[in-house]
C-alpha cells in the first residue's frame, strides 16, 4: 500500500467541514473585494465584472442553500419574523437609495420601487422554503 488508511469519525468530518467553510468564506470575501476594487477603484464599467458578480452570487447563495437543506442549521422564520425581516431589509434599501439617488420619478416605479420591495420578499420566501425543506429532511432522518 502507498497510503495509510485514515480513521474517519464525526470529529474529523466536523473539523474538515469547518475548515472548508472558513476557506469558502475567505474566498467569497476576497472575490467581493476584487469586484469592489475593479468597480470603484479602477472605475471599470459594471459589464466588465458581471462574470465575477455571477460567480460570487452563485457561491454565496449556493452555500447558504446547501447549509439550509443538507444541514438544517438555520431557523425557519415565522410569518411575523418574515414580515419584520422584510420591513428591515426594504427599509434599509429604500433609505440608502433615497439618500444616494433622491426620490425617483413616478413613471419609473418598475425600475425603482418594484425591485426594492419585491426583491427582499422573494429572497425571504426562497429562504423559508429551503429552510423548511431542510428541517423536514432532518426530522425525517431522526424519525427513522
Amino acid at each position: 500500500m502507498l497510503f495509510e488508511k485514515l480513521q474517519r469519525d464525526e470529529r474529523t468530518r466536523s473539523q474538515a467541514g469547518t475548515a472548508a467553510g472558513i476557506w469558502l468564506g475567505v474566498t467569497q470575501v476576497v472575490l467581493a473585494g476584487v469586484v469592489f476594487y475593479r468597480l470603484y477603484i479602477l472605475g471599470q464599467p459594471d459589464s466588465e465584472v458581471r462574470d465575477f458578480q455571477v460567480v460570487l452570487a452563485l457561491s454565496i447563495f449556493g452555500h447558504m442553500a446547501t447549509q439550509l437543506f443538507v444541514g438544517g442549521l438555520l431557523p425557519v422564520p415565522t410569518l411575523r419574523g418574515m414580515v419584520v425581516a422584510w420591513l428591515l431589509l426594504s427599509g434599509v434599501i429604500v433609505g440608502v437609495c433615497l439618500a444616494v439617488y433622491g426620490m425617483p420619478e413616478v413613471s419609473q416605479w418598475h425600475n425603482t420601487w418594484l425591485p426594492t420591495l419585491a426583491g427582499p420578499a422573494i429572497l425571504l420566501c426562497v429562504y423559508r422554503l429551503v429552510a423548511w425543506l431542510g428541517k423536514r429532511r432532518i426530522e425525517g432522518m431522526i424519525g427513522q
